[in-house]
């Protein structure tokens, strides 16, 4: 059968299957978002159905700049007339901020939104650099001109800790209009609308991502998550919080800017819980938080783990895809190589959006990895799942953890010496790990984490960490016939 270009990245007729049962002896594949493969006309190799946010995105326009000086602050702030110029008609915004050292994960993240068809959405410019780089493309801006690095800022830094007062301040100004606002980090990219999903959800004051590891209502179920997901660390990288909500985001600004070398994170959590009811979730899984000056509780909640992903429910754990459904946001936390380590993610995934030239040319280099069965599965008495998984009892040891990824570093290694002796830019190729990676001691998985081993798709910073430089003469695994322009290996 044939399906069109729509569903995919290509613009060529693709043929698809159901993807066939492993062979005995044969490391299978790990869980995708679809049980189906495709190939393009003309190949035969069969890959995983490319996921919905893979599709072909339109390109950004290119708007002339009026000159070469900046207009003064204060004619580009925040303003409620700017924020109802471009909210819903129902009053719903979608805002990030971002400095000139991430211009391309706001271009990334604007392809999506006008993909999605949601044009609701406002990018704060931390940098008058960033300000002209989004006014460039005519995506429509404002200015926080936040005095900081147009670097990157470093987990924990000063820079850091003055970026999360900037944050709190444009939650506030947003709030102050009135408007509902969805406030995402430049890091957290939305690949389904979500407006419909925050819709079904009106008497919500907040609701927020979450660091908790473990879906509490099982993967069946796609609602708020359970009392047992207000006991991790909310994440503020994804929150939704409406107007009406105002009084708790001006204490909990007034609370950060008290106590600035506290985490703002840390601080949302403690001033969302003063006042909080013992009593049990309602019917929406929304618990009474934060007691106003009148006497009534905001309704709160937890959004789903597994839809609204962190770095670790999408990319290790695979929520999504065990589930098959599509995410609303993935968010690159739980990561181990700054910036360009969570580029590289999302490039691995299909939901990054380089430009053309990114992947134009003929110099590649693309190995076929040796992966020896017995060193994924050393332990014979444990077959594995059809998802390429074993029991977490049979999970294998540290020494047999490094047997196999020093098998593949060996391989990885050649690769990158022909390819420097070539001049070739080489393409990774998908890296398996038999036990996860934390900052911690951990037996194999991340307390509390529903993770799956071995990790059959190993996010590359989990062996190569902080390998990543700022430019760096590789590129992420790809499916070769989605890209037939680099087809010369």
């Amino acid at each position: 059968s044939t399906v069109s270009s729509s569903s995919s990245s290509s613009s060529s007729s693709l043929s698809v299957r159901q993807r066939l049962k492993p062979q005995a002896g044969v490391v299978p594949s790990p869980s995708y978002w679809s049980d189906r493969e495709v190939k393009r006309a003309g190949s035969d190799r069969w890959c995983p159905e490319p996921p919905p946010y893979a599709s072909l995105k339109p390109l950004l326009s290119a708007v002339p700049l009026p000159s070469t000086q900046l207009p003064t602050s204060e004619m580009l702030r925040l303003t409620k007339p700017l924020v109802q110029k471009h909210a819903s008609a129902d009053n719903m915004i979608i805002v990030t901020y971002v400095n000139a050292h991430r211009l391309d994960f706001a271009y990334t993240l604007v392809k999506h939104l006008i993909s999605l068809g949601n044009p609701h959405y406002l990018i704060g410019a931390l940098d008058a650099e960033a300000y002209r780089g989004l006014q460039s493309h005519g995506i429509p801006t404002f200015l926080i001109d936040s005095g900081l690095t147009t670097k990157d800022y470093g987990w924990g830094t000063y820079a850091f800790r003055q970026l999360g007062l900037h944050k709190v301040n444009l939650v506030y100004e947003l709030a102050a209009t009135g408007v509902d606002a969805l406030t995402v980090d430049a890091d957290a990219f939305l690949l389904r609308d979500p407006f419909p999903y925050l819709r079904k959800l009106p008497d919500a004051d907040v609701l927020m991502s979450s660091d908790h590891l473990r879906s509490t209502n099982g993967y069946d179920d796609s609602g708020l998550e359970a009392a047992g997901g207000f006991g991790s660390a909310f994440n503020i990288g994804y929150i939704f919080i409406r107007g009406r909500a105002v009084e708790f985001v001006r204490k909990w600004r007034q609370t950060c800017f008290e106590r600035k070398n506290d985490w703002d994170q840390v601080l949302f959590a403690q001033v969302l819980r003063q006042g909080s009811a013992h009593k049990p979730l309602n019917e929406h899984r929304l618990k009474k938080m934060y007691l106003t000056s009148n006497g009534t509780n905001l309704l709160a909640g937890v959004l789903p783990v597994s839809l609204f992903a962190s770095g670790h429910t999408f990319f290790v754990s695979r929520m999504a895809h065990l589930m098959q459904q599509h995410p609303y946001m993935v968010h690159t936390t739980f990561q181990y190589a700054g910036a360009q380590g969570k580029r590289h993610r999302l490039r691995e995934s299909m939901i990054w959006e380089d430009t053309e030239e990114y992947y134009a040319g003929d110099k590649f280099l693309v190995y076929e990895q040796d992966l020896p069965y017995a060193l994924v599965y050393p332990t014979p008495d444990a077959p594995p799942r059809r998802d390429g998984t074993v029991p977490y009892r049979s999970r294998m040891s540290v020494a047999q953890h490094f047997a196999l990824v020093h098998h593949q570093l060996r391989q990885l290694r050649d690769a990158f010496a022909l390819a420097k002796k070539l001049k070739r830019i080489l393409i990774l190729p998908k890296l398996a790990c038999g036990l996860d990676r934390w900052w911690a001691p951990h037996d194999g998985i991340i307390p509390g984490s529903a993770a799956r081993l071995p990790l059959l798709e190993c996010p590359a910073d989990h062996v190569l960490g902080d390998f990543f430089p700022p430019t760096h003469p590789f590129l992420p695994y790809v499916a070769p016939h989605f890209f037939p322009h680099i087809s010369h290996f």
